[in-house]
């Protein structure tokens, strides 16, 4: 534990900051590399020292709420797993806040429920053929949102699980309870006091991507707290992932909010360090310091012409060739070297998944379900429907039988004809575990053709949403329809993709593929890194590296976009390549794939991003 005079520079004065008689809030700008997570420990450390009584006897407790469950078991270890911190995730943490508001939940559905129904409605009152694939999708969403709405009236209480996808009567969704949280959190002084009283203080990590509408209920009730309630904002806008967080933190907080910074950057050699500030200098003009004893490290780019390009063979050339440069055998190691894309894009061409996540990214509110999880669609297929795919694949009856017995309600004492008659439903499930093998084992069929015989067979409870799409018309007839919703679309074509691509793309999230990305590495570090930037293989508009390069003119979009100060393609582009390239800890090889090499090699130069010895056109 941590001496009364230990905390130095900023986190002494963060600790200042939440002061149970005076506090203060703030945002804290943490760039990559910076000890944020130390940082939150240290102060976290000494309120537990200085500050634990008088909370104990208040029956207060510290929130600490984190992106990701691996952040919050890192920081319940180093924090000794003390009841005093709430240490959870966003969803977990709101959650346990309004769970007992059963009744203003029930109001709030049921408003959201009659509001989808009439939209819905009214779009199937438009259609020209009522036997289309969009009409069939809608009725089934119709029929789905009224029974729920129905039933609203026998909940008496409801549940949340962030890792079940089994609909009941009183469950709520993920995107709900952050919905509900946002609207009830503004509208409610019981909420706000519930929330002030039980946690004086509230840190939020990863604050930049906390979604918009909560951070501002959040920032609004300590607005109105101020005497008794720090709210904590950890982050770094230049590092923000999802499109759904409050791009204006910065310039929106009120006038008395603390805005410490945290400028050393640990991780990075003296030139990496040196290179992502000048990235960073057409942004917010925000600057590290190296660590006084790192290293000078090395970085290269090397631009490609894409037209005659052989990419695996460029890719293997470059690791040889920085081998050499920084006198390090290991960059001849695959295994020691991290290939970071520049947008998942790439990395789904070449991992093999394209087929089913482009449909789906191209869907503006899909994209940040795609890549954190969020969609209960998503979390299905990847997380019930795919282990027992896999499981009946490899032939384990063990596995099979315990993911249908945990995700459906086939095997199971509420399943009246199973406690009748076990042997014959039994026997029904083997038959389709045998219908599905016969597809899956020695083939690549689509997602739908064998998601279609679990539904069917009832194997896995499917959700309402993913149920819907399981209208069997051909793909043809859905590119003709008029009316077919973009969404409807996308899922129709992703679901069309061999199965392969959705194992893929599992892998892909777990970071078990061997690709990274932004948003798949940020807060992680590597020796060697290979940043790969292709817009040839990136076939997405969000991000376009030879627009941030200047090789390709803006759009007038673009230059819209930009004279309104809202985000786009530069600055998103310009952001993930600050985070990519902020990961190396050692050495850096960028890899430039263009149509006009002099023209980014040009930009390199007039940028300050790289010097002349530095670039390499192969």
């Amino acid at each position: 534990m941590s001496n009364s005079n230990s905390l130095i520079g900023v986190d002494r004065e963060i600790y200042e900051y939440l002061s149970l008689e005076n506090p203060k809030s703030f945002l804290l700008f943490a760039g990559a590399g910076s000890g944020k997570t130390r940082s939150l420990v240290n102060v976290l450390q000494k309120v537990r020292e200085k500050k634990l009584d008088r909370l104990i006897k208040s029956g207060q407790r510290v929130g600490v709420i984190t992106y990701t469950n691996a952040a919050c078991d890192e920081i319940k270890h180093r924090l000794s797993y003390d009841p005093l911190f709430h240490v959870s995730t966003i969803h977990s943490f709101v959650w346990k806040l309004i769970e007992p508001f059963t009744e203003d939940i029930k109001e709030w559905l049921k408003e959201k429920l009659q509001a989808d129904i009439d939209d819905l409605s009214l779009k199937l009152s438009k259609v020209r053929c009522i036997n289309g694939k969009t009409a069939q999708q809608n009725i089934r969403k119709i029929e789905s949102k009224s029974r729920r709405l129905d039933e609203l009236s026998l909940v008496r209480t409801f549940s949340y699980s962030p890792t079940s996808n089994k609909v009941e009567r009183g469950t709520v969704s993920h995107e709900e309870v952050i919905q509900i949280t946002a609207t009830l959190l503004n509208e409610s002084h019981l909420l706000q006091n519930i929330l002030t009283n039980r946690y004086p203080i509230l840190l939020i990590d990863e604050s930049q991507d906390t979604r918009k509408e909560l951070m501002e209920a959040f920032i609004r009730t300590q607005s109105l707290n101020r005497s008794k309630f720090s709210l904590g904002l950890f982050g770094d806008l230049m590092q923000r992932i999802y499109s759904g967080g409050k791009d204006d933190l910065e310039t929106a907080l009120p006038e008395d909010w603390k805005t410490p910074s945290k400028i050393v950057n640990y991780r990075s050699p003296k030139r990496i360090v040196s290179l992502i500030n000048n990235i960073r200098d057409e942004d917010d003009g925000k600057k590290q310091e190296p660590k006084a004893e790192a290293i000078e490290g090395r970085v290269r780019l090397f631009i490609v012409d894409s037209i005659s390009a052989n990419k695996p063979e460029v890719e293997n050339d470059v690791r040889y060739k920085m081998s050499l440069i920084t006198d390090d055998a290991l960059w001849l190691e695959s295994n020691y070297t991290k290939v970071l894309t520049l947008e998942h894009a790439m990395a789904a061409n070449r991992g093999n998944f394209d087929k089913f996540y482009m449909p789906l990214s191209e869907v503006d509110h899909l994209r940040d379900s795609l890549l954190n999880g969020t969609n209960a669609s998503l979390r299905f297929l990847c997380y019930q429907f795919l282990p027992l795919v896999n499981a009946i694949k490899a032939r384990n009856d063990f596995l099979i039988a315990s993911i249908i017995k945990k995700y459906s309600g086939v095997i199971c004492s509420s399943n009246i004809r199973f406690c009748e008659d076990p042997l014959s439903i039994l026997k029904e499930a083997d038959d389709s575990v045998s219908r599905i093998a016969a597809k899956v084992v020695d083939g690549d069929p689509s997602i739908s053709e064998v998601l279609q015989l679990v539904d069917k067979s009832s194997l896995l409870f499917i959700p309402d949403t993913l149920k819907a799409l399981l209208v069997n018309v051909d793909r043809e007839s859905i590119e003709n329809e008029i009316d077919v919703s973009e969404t409807s679309f996308a899922w129709e074509v992703a679901l069309n993709a061999p199965l392969s691509h959705l194992n893929n793309y599992s892998l892909y999230i777990n970071e078990s593929l061997g690709f990274g990305t932004h948003q798949g590495v940020k807060g992680l570090e590597f020796d060697r890194v290979v940043a790969i930037m292709d817009d040839d293989g990136s076939k997405g508009f969000l991000f376009k590296y030879e627009k941030l390069f200047g090789v390709k003119a803006l759009s007038s979009t673009d230059i819209k976009n930009q004279a309104e100060g809202r985000d786009w393609v530069v600055s998103r582009t310009r952001r993930l390549f600050y985070v990519i390239c902020s990961r190396a800890q050692k050495s850096l090889a960028v890899v430039a794939y263009t149509q006009d090499p002099e023209a980014v090699r040009n930009k390199s130069l007039a940028s300050g991003w790289f010097k002349e010895d530095e670039i390499e056109m192969m």
